[in-house]
């Protein structure tokens, strides 16, 4: 067995054929000599279960144990793929949805080094985005009281946010999915997502909560990865019920934890742009056009645009990686 830290991939999809095999693909570059992955199937009715099993039964070197949910949404699904996965010892769980094409092939690497540089209290992580609460975030009626997003350069190009680089880590009180980075460790003492807010709806911002609480840092450590706009169900056909969903999670949240959620909104919350030692960053001109790209496209998408040959693009790119290993 070799001494490098476990890395669970955890991976929830719902109904994703015309996907799910770039994203196993994906995972697997990423994937070392002590990788195992776990693709939670929740209530799929496509062919996402047989081309799991047969990518299963190509690739014997990583183990990959599918976890079966019966459609109840994301938030339970990351906690059946948490609870199904090993989490003694030294060990990391990255979460990504169905829409996540992973493009960094040094990711584990990476991860490691990432929480060596911070140390024991380095908590949440995500590799996408993340946001610092609003000073009235206790007591506001904001149904998401965040401020300071701050954005991977590999994202959606949100207008309001900071760009981050690879290579650099930002501070933040709230990392947001998908793709993140929960160590075993903060699993072993701080639980699981809290499912009084299932379906889904501000998990991410409730699990900060109590990490801070227990004194973790959180942040966003950008990787490189590929997910277009339109790829995510719950961005191109919500729910009709998420929006009162979120409100009502969110009152829930303020009446559980209002006094901490008031101190972390009135401290020093996280605000710098750090490099971090021993991660090769990707060339930052290949990054600032990535998220150029992705800004343009972000535009187009609300305005109705179509954004079909960019994931022909991407499943060439994998498909190119897969050949040359």
């Amino acid at each position: 067995m070799s001494d490098s830290p476990r890395f669970n991939y955890i991976i929830t999809i719902h109904n994703k054929e015309s996907m799910i095999e770039q994203v196993l693909m994906s995972v697997l570059m990423c994937c070392r000599d002590n990788s195992h992955i776990y693709p939670v199937i929740d209530g799929c009715t496509d062919r996402t279960e047989e081309i799991i099993l047969k990518i299963a039964n190509t690739f014997s070197g990583v183990p990959i144990t599918p976890v079966y949910t019966s459609n109840v949404h994301e938030l339970l699904s990351i906690n059946a793929g948490l609870k199904a996965a090993r989490q003694e010892g030294d060990a990391y769980n990255i979460v990504l949805q169905d829409d996540v094409i992973l493009a960094d092939f040094m990711l584990e690497r990476k991860v490691e080094s990432l929480y060596k540089w911070g140390g024991r209290g380095l908590g949440y992580v995500s590799f996408r985005l993340g946001a610092n609460f609003s000073p009235d975030a206790a007591t506001s009626k904001a149904v998401v009281p965040y401020v300071d997003y701050i954005e991977n350069s590999y994202g959606h190009g949100i207008q309001e946010a900071k760009v981050i680089y690879p290579g650099y880590f930002a501070y933040r009180s709230v990392p947001i999915k998908s793709p993140v980075c929960i160590p075993s460790h903060i699993v072993r003492s701080i639980g699981i997502f809290n499912e009084k807010l299932a379906p889904y709806g501000h998990d991410d911002l409730e699990y900060s909560i109590r990490l801070i609480k227990s004194g973790y840092k959180n942040g966003v450590f950008p990787l490189r990865f590929f997910s277009d706009v339109k790829w995510g169900g719950t961005r191109t056909s919500p729910h009709p019920e998420l929006n009162k969903t979120i409100a009502r999670n969110m009152n829930m949240i303020r009446d559980m934890w209002r006094p901490v959620l008031d101190g972390i909104a009135h401290s020093i919350q996280g605000g710098e742009i750090v490099p971090v030692p021993n991660v090769i960053a990707e060339d930052e001109k290949t990054a600032q056009s990535a998220w150029i790209k992705s800004r343009n496209e972000l535009i187009k998408y609300q305005r109705g645009d179509g954004l079909r040959a960019k994931i022909k693009a991407v499943m060439r790119i994998v498909q190119r990686k897969t050949i040359t290993g």
